[in-house]
């Protein structure tokens, strides 16, 4: 046996290196939460309502925590690498004026997990676990562009500048950061077929956004450029779930996990030339982690288990805008005029999953998962922007364990099929591209679309003490 001090050792060293995750690019799933939480959810796709016997029923379904009846400690990671394209064009009238782009990323993310639950009686267990809920981002630079306000860099700037001082050419960097963490503390209660378990979490989060323009030479720093980063913002939710055993081998549950006010308040940066610029400006904001609905069903067997389980995740009422309002007037608008605010429209859709998973014991030593799930693309054409990826639809998933004595190691490996998203001509993407002006507005001469598929790998460990 492992000693449990490894477990010990392994969560204080996940604390101390938990600010390191800023660093951690992110892309989006369904939505921008992770399709599955846990290495052996992972290789049933996500569905694992109605399963239980994981450290993160935490995550989902506290109940099942009441049905452990050994201590057990579990630590993993998600490593996900997804591949991000994003194309655009602006047409004009004069050649010398139109761009196209087209841009590949690969970033990656490694989101780690570590748990424990610990029978306190016959029917009660108790558990904490620490772990990352989603998060979004993106990374892209030398994108082609005209001066936010179209004017050329002479006129930008006040001077004649050789050989590029009276064009309008820039280009424009994007680097966004955003991602939640909980540490649930949870506990379950068991009564003949019935258990319930609630859960409190302790909630982080963060975000980072810089948006600059350069010329093309990058020797000039073109104002209107902005650099946001928010404190370490921390909140309190929670969750309660409910499991029942219809027979020996049909069960249901239900969870439900509440919404998270995240005190998004931070500093910002607004490229320009004037001295009371270069500190930067407070900004008050906020972000609201939308609350989960998940129902599942289970039938299983001595050699075999399968759940299905659907979730319903209002994002309309967390993700409809974003506003950022600044101490300082120092936003300047398309048209000329500086403003102590600014929003994003994002006008995400209320999303429902559906995941469907199974597991196969060939012995006392293997066992062979697989997995689908499916949800609904969230984000309207309305609200498309490089700096979310696209919410992608098609999941599938396979995984397996090996086990000997009281440890398991627990493998899975998941695709998101490519999903491509087309940018509206009212979007604030395409706003931004091409309102230079209150007499200069052009939407129809800019059109973009993002495409992201994902592959992932998810490891993990479990020992029971």
């Amino acid at each position: 046996m492992i000693p449990s001090r490894i477990f010990i050792s392994t969560f204080i060293l996940i604390l101390i290196l938990e600010p390191g995750f800023r660093e951690t690019e992110l892309q989006a799933f369904h939505g921008i939460m992770q399709p599955a939480f846990g290495a052996r959810q992972a290789g049933m796709g996500g569905a694992f309502q109605a399963v239980g016997g994981s450290v993160l029923d935490l995550e989902s379904n506290p109940s099942h925590l009441a049905r452990v009846k050994k201590t057990k400690w579990e630590l993993g990671s998600a490593i996900h690498l997804p591949t991000i394209e994003y194309n655009d064009e602006y047409t004009d009238p004069n050649p010398s004026r139109s761009y196209k782009n087209s841009t590949i990323e690969h970033p990656r993310a490694v989101l780690p997990y570590v748990g424990i639950i610990k029978p306190v009686t016959e029917n009660i267990s108790i558990g904490f676990a620490l772990y990352a809920q989603g998060g979004g981002g993106g990374q892209f630079k030398n994108i082609k562009r005209h001066t936010p306000d179209g004017r050329t860099l002479n006129e930008t700037f006040g001077i004649n500048i050789p050989f590029i001082g009276e064009n309008t050419n820039a280009v424009e960097d994007l680097n966004f950061r955003f991602m939640t963490m909980k540490s649930t503390f949870g506990a379950g209660y068991k009564k003949g077929n019935f258990a319930i378990g609630a859960g409190i979490d302790l909630v982080y989060g963060f975000m980072e956004l810089k948006r600059t323009y350069q010329d093309e030479t990058r020797s000039l720093t073109i104002p209107g450029g902005i650099r946001y980063q928010s404190d370490s913002a921390y909140t309190m939710g929670g969750k309660i779930g409910v499991s029942y055993d219809l027979t020996e081998n049909i069960r249901v549950a239900y969870s439900y996990t509440t919404r998270n006010f995240l005190p998004m308040d931070g500093t910002m940066k607004v490229d320009g030339y004037a001295p009371e610029r270069s500190f930067g400006t407070r900004v008050s904001r906020y972000m609201i982690w939308p609350d989960k609905h998940v129902a599942g069903i289970s039938y299983r067997t001595d050699k075999f288990i399968i759940d299905f389980d659907i979730k319903y995740i209002p994002w309309s009422e967390s993700f409809n805008t974003s506003k950022f309002r600044l101490e300082d007037v120092w936003m300047r608008t398309p048209i000329g005029v500086e403003a102590n605010a600014f929003q994003f429209n994002l006008n995400w859709k209320n999303q429902t999953i559906l995941a469907v998973g199974f597991e196969y014991k060939w012995n006392e030593r293997f066992m062979s998962r697989m997995g689908y799930s499916y949800g609904n693309n969230v984000i309207p054409a309305s609200g498309v922007s490089p700096m979310l990826g696209a919410s992608i639809e098609h999941h599938l998933a396979m995984g397996g364990s090996i086990s000997w004595n009281d440890t398991s190691f627990h493998i899975a490996c998941e695709y998101g099929f490519p999903k491509k998203t087309y940018g509206g001509k009212t979007s604030d993407w395409t706003l931004s591209h091409a309102v230079f002006s209150n007499k200069e507005i052009h939407p129809f001469q800019f059109a973009y679309n993002k495409q992201m598929s994902v592959f992932s790998i998810y490891l993990g460990m479990e020992q029971n003490i």
